[in-house]
């Protein structure tokens, strides 16, 4: 059934605390519910693995479609983002309401090459959802701070390799990297390359193969991708059987 597949895609992009229990949305006895965070998640999927899609139609003012029974006129539906025109760079996502959760929006908006992710619920009227959503991202955008971490093909670290033509390969940004902070002097980084290794070969250049995890007390945890500089081959018969003898004997 599609509603079991959407829990299931839910479970892979991480939505711990989201259940759907139907395709649309509306009340029906609590079997559907979702969190906040989850929502930011599946908003932040949305625009990171559809990007052609998400500038071709989330920013749209309006859309039409079909007709009218009646007299055969267009239908044309106007946008509800409460972002789009009032604060720059808005371009997502979905409004929503229901008499459980009351008026909500979900949007996003880049400036300057940093994007921002916002959710409100619980508001009591359409135009106080304007109101706060217009307020809450603009306070986002003036409260924090986006802190570069690495440059575009920076090398970071190095990986271990499994069974290729060599045993390391490079670790490298894919774009410029930066993290999130509040306003203010920079609080004390930690950064840690994380990734599940060995990394068997194959391994194609700029291929996702590793994480940087950027932590600092009272903030939440910021990862940040990493993939390989150069194309690793997979060893020839003879590399092969020599990597199995030394892992073999645990050398």
């Amino acid at each position: 059934a599609f509603v079991a597949q959407m829990n299931a895609t839910a479970k892979r992009l991480g939505l711990t605390n989201s259940r759907f229990g139907n395709t649309n949305g509306w009340p029906d006895g609590g079997q559907t519910y979702v969190t906040a965070r989850d929502l930011a998640a599946l908003a932040t999927a949305t625009i990171k693995d559809y990007p052609a899609f998400y500038k071709r139609f989330y920013s749209r003012p309006d859309f039409t479609w079909g007709k009218t029974l009646g007299t055969g006129q267009a239908i044309t539906q106007a946008n509800r983002d409460p972002l789009l025109g009032r604060v720059a760079g808005a371009d997502g996502l979905k409004t929503g309401h229901t008499e459980e959760a009351g008026y909500g929006f979900t949007g996003s908006a880049e400036q300057g090459g940093r994007r921002l992710v916002m959710v409100v619920a619980g508001l009591t009227s359409f135009n106080q959802r304007i109101e706060e959503s217009v307020r809450f991202m603009e306070w986002g955008f003036r409260a924090w701070k986006a802190k570069p971490i690495a440059r575009k093909g920076a090398k970071i670290e190095t990986a271990e390799v499994q069974l290729g033509a060599t045993n390391r390969v490079g670790l490298v940004a894919p774009r410029d990297l930066a993290v999130t902070l509040p306003g203010g002097p920079t609080p004390e980084l930690t950064l840690k390359v994380v990734y599940n290794g060995p990394i068997k070969a194959p391994i194609k250049a700029g291929q996702h193969i590793a994480d940087l995890v950027v932590t600092s007390p009272g903030l939440p945890q910021q990862s940040l991708p990493l993939v390989a500089q150069s194309d690793v081959a997979e060893a020839g018969f003879f590399g092969r059987a020599w990597a199995g003898f030394w892992s073999l004997f645990g050398m």
